[in-house]
């Protein structure tokens, strides 16, 4: 009976030991940097006159392979969520005086470290579970809710002048506005409509009148209700003086039906007749719903990312083309629920390999 204790006890010490190698190896293997050709991307987008850009983890930035990616291939660093008044960390605004920078000032940090711009989403924005319980359940009337907003954004942008050089400034409000999904926008609904976007970008310019600043949105990559309704506001509000230097589009891709490239382009060149520049804020191709093999996908999504990054070469109005996540294991579909959980979204899988879309990305920043 001992004989066969020590004999298991031996077994399980094997098994464990060999688990924790697995693990370690695994670990060592996803910190290693791929070896990814010359030049790096941003220079072939440079000689567009484009910027690439990806979201900057704040988690992520010690990690080597993640911060040699971002460093090396991409020239402008999202600072994506921190911005927002409430997030998992407690966000930017935990309280009605209060003010916590210091996840964003990390990342800020380690732009300015590595040579890279950066652009900061989002100041204002509509979903109320990213705002602070203090905001949303303070029973405040419609004035003193806009004077909480032009304290954040005069004390935000105001604490970022000359380090933060994009800004979106308000994030969703044409589609909240006409309720795509259902969705409502927190600030329209409690302050007596729209209004409130043109104070958003009049307030950020007062605090940082260099700093780009863009209205940003989704589903709005190609004509219909959505692109329509902003295209009207931006001309609108261009004439009355509202200082909005671009439209970003999120271009969150639904693999099952992506857009018409010519018909992004036409677009994009549209608001570039408006004098405003076009910003691909948070670009991703979501896979999940394709039927077909993994390797069916990658290539599928591979050729979304070629023609999406040959419209805004194309278009001559497109300034900056943004992926939100380098790896697959960082996207946000994956706290989208089981149905999500395959979407394959970016250029780079897990392990910081290449995919499909990384080269044929390239490929379309190599050409003309």
């Amino acid at each position: 009976m001992r004989s066969n204790r020590r004999g298991i006890i031996a077994a399980l010490v094997i098994v464990t030991i060999t688990v924790a190698i697995a693990i370690i190896a695994s670990h060592m293997t996803s910190q290693t940097p791929p070896d990814l050709p010359s030049p790096p991307m941003k220079t072939l987008a440079a000689r567009h006159n484009i910027e690439l850009g990806n979201f900057a983890i704040s988690t992520y930035l010690d990690v080597p392979a993640y911060s040699q990616i971002l460093s090396s291939q991409y020239n402008l660093a999202l600072i994506d969520n921190t911005p927002n008044w409430y997030f998992t960390d407690g966000g930017l605004r935990p309280g009605p005086t209060t003010y916590n920078f210091a996840t964003m000032d990390k990342v800020v940090s380690y732009a300015a470290d590595h040579h890279m711009r950066t652009q900061a989403h989002h100041l204002v924005w509509g979903e109320d579970k990213w705002l602070p319980g203090w905001l949303k359940n303070g029973h405040l009337t419609s004035s003193q809710i806009l004077a909480a907003m032009h304290d954040h954004i005069s004390t935000v942008v105001g604490h970022y002048k000359g380090k933060v050089d994009e800004l979106t400034v308000v994030n969703e409000a044409f589609t909240r506005g006409q309720h795509l999904y259902g969705l409502h926008d927190w600030w329209a609904d409690n302050t007596g409509g729209m209004g409130y976007i043109d104070q958003a970008f009049i307030w950020a310019h007062q605090a940082d009148p260099n700093a780009k600043l863009i209205l940003n949105d989704f589903d709005n990559e190609h004509f219909n209700s959505i692109s329509d309704a902003m295209y009207q506001y931006i001309k609108s509000a261009k004439a009355r003086g509202v200082p909005i230097d671009g439209i970003g589009m999120q271009m969150h891709i639904d693999g099952t039906h992506p857009p018409d490239k010519n018909e992004v382009i036409q677009n994009m060149r549209r608001f570039g007749a408006l004098g405003v520049g076009v910003y691909v804020t948070e670009f991703d191709v979501n896979m999940s719903a394709v039927p077909a093999s993994d390797k069916a996908r990658d290539n599928m999504a591979a050729n979304i990312y070629y023609e999406m990054m040959r419209a805004c070469i194309e278009s001559g109005s497109c300034h900056s083309f943004s992926n939100l996540g380098i790896t697959d294991k960082e996207s946000w579909y994956n706290y989208m629920g089981p149905s999500m959980a395959d979407a394959r979204p970016l250029m780079f899988d897990a392990n910081y390999r290449p995919k499909p879309a990384f080269f044929a990305f390239r490929n379309a920043l190599s050409q003309n």
